[in-house]
């Protein structure tokens, strides 16, 4: 019984090591390739390293309003993320952004999306973020009435030259 439990456990960690350091696109034979897809699925170690339990983040909701010349409405702006590995990229900004309530780390957030904004679109002469921060009310205020509201949290203004 105990060889035999340590000899799933080397299982479990071979999969894991596999699925965690991407080994798995190295590896050509299907029946392997699948085996280890169904166990990583199973486990959850395919899901952006959720087994390290990691903290749960603020929620933040980022809106990009950008402006042409001589425009006083604007249009909003989606940022577009053509693969995961992009996507992860935009949700971690948004993830850290405030961060250590650094406004020099908000900023420089600030201008990369809105240099973004001004790369897409080079008609655009200023973009206006906004970052709202979710409010998740605690549970006793919650049983009182209050619920999940949405407040500006970080504003700024973005121009070209």
């Amino acid at each position: 019984m105990n060889k035999t439990v340590r000899i799933l456990f080397l299982i479990h960690f071979a999969f894991v090591i596999i699925t965690v350091s991407h080994l798995y696109e190295l590896i050509h034979f299907q029946p392997v390739n699948s085996l280890i897809n169904l166990y990583s699925s199973y486990t959850y170690t395919n899901r952006n390293f959720g087994f390290f339990a990691p903290t749960v983040n603020d929620d933040y909701e980022l809106s990009l309003r950008a402006f042409k010349e001589k425009d006083t409405v604007g249009h909003e702006v989606q940022l577009h993320a053509a693969d995961r590995e992009n996507r992860i990229r935009f949700l971690t900004m948004l993830w850290h952004f405030s961060e250590g309530n650094s406004t020099s780390q908000m900023d420089l957030f600030a201008r990369s999306w809105g240099l973004y904004c001004m790369n897409t679109d080079r008609t655009v002469s200023q973009v206006l973020i906004s970052v709202y921060k979710h409010e998740v009310p605690t549970m006793e205020n919650y049983r009182r009435g209050e619920r999940i509201s949405k407040k500006l949290y970080y504003q700024t203004t973005i121009y070209a030259k």
